[in-house]
């Protein structure tokens, strides 16, 4: 979900760290290496603003990128590209514990050539400035907040989707997960009353949602995809979960 371009010229070529990846496209690798990238999406109830006892429920994001540099100080501009499918109603982040403010500005030219090579186009990316200095390491957390969307053509179905990117990487062994997970939602199915049990997760999942990629885990009502990286380079991951609209 980030990608990061050297400040420093020419000559330290450009990074991409992409949900859980990193290469150079120039001679020089920068040294800044990726370990880890973790997601945790949330779908939760709230009431909708024009009709108070509908629900209109939204999705939370929340994403932690640890990234540790090597032996020489250097600049960095850090992009989290966006689906054009599904943009984020609001977009925070922190480095370490102090807020920055990103700006949504148009991709690099390098970003939307990745994503056309993927089939998952990025027209806008949130950008950040970022300094290392040597061996430093850095936790850039995000937190957004994205508003669910009906399926085209099957208005009683909802929507969430996003990229989960893997875009060509140093060897390193990063952690990568994304975890969705719709608990609090289920406690709203009017015909249950209550919070199902979850061992009802995989029958829920199975006869009413449609998830993809496959090679997902579930557990109670919570999907994670794991991404090892030796499965992940030159890939753009598309996370997807379709579910009725009982809400509505």
């Amino acid at each position: 979900m980030a990608a990061a371009k050297s400040l420093a010229g020419k000559a330290a070529g450009l990074v991409y760290l992409a949900g859980c990846l990193l290469f150079s496209a120039g001679a020089d690798p920068l040294p800044v290496r990726l370990l880890s990238d973790t997601v945790y999406a949330q779908l939760v109830p709230r009431r909708s603003a024009s009709f108070s006892s509908q629900l209109a429920p939204c999705v939370r994001y929340h994403e932690e990128v640890v990234l540790e540099n090597g032996d020489k100080d250097i600049r960095l501009r850090f992009y989290s590209e966006e689906d054009p499918a599904s943009p984020p109603a609001a977009f925070r982040a922190w480095v370490g514990q102090t807020q920055v403010r990103p700006v949504r500005e148009t991709a690099p030219e390098e970003l939307l050539l990745l994503g056309e090579k993927s089939g998952c186009p990025v027209r806008y990316a949130w950008t950040m400035p970022l300094a290392f200095a040597a061996r430093e390491r850095k936790r850039i957390r995000i937190e957004a907040e994205y508003p669910v969307q009906p399926v085209p053509d099957r208005p009683d179905r909802d929507r969430f989707e996003t990229y989960f990117s893997c875009w060509g990487w140093r060897p390193a062994a990063a952690d990568l997960l994304f975890h969705f997970d719709l608990a609090p939602m289920t406690a709203t199915i009017p015909c249950l009353g209550r919070a199902p049990a979850p061992a009802l997760g995989p029958w829920l999942f199975s006869a009413w949602c449609t998830i993809r990629p496959a090679g997902y885990e579930s557990r109670g009502f919570a999907i994670d995809w794991r991404f090892p990286e030796a499965q992940g380079r030159d890939r753009c991951t598309k996370i997807y979960v379709e579910w009725p609209a009982w809400y509505r």
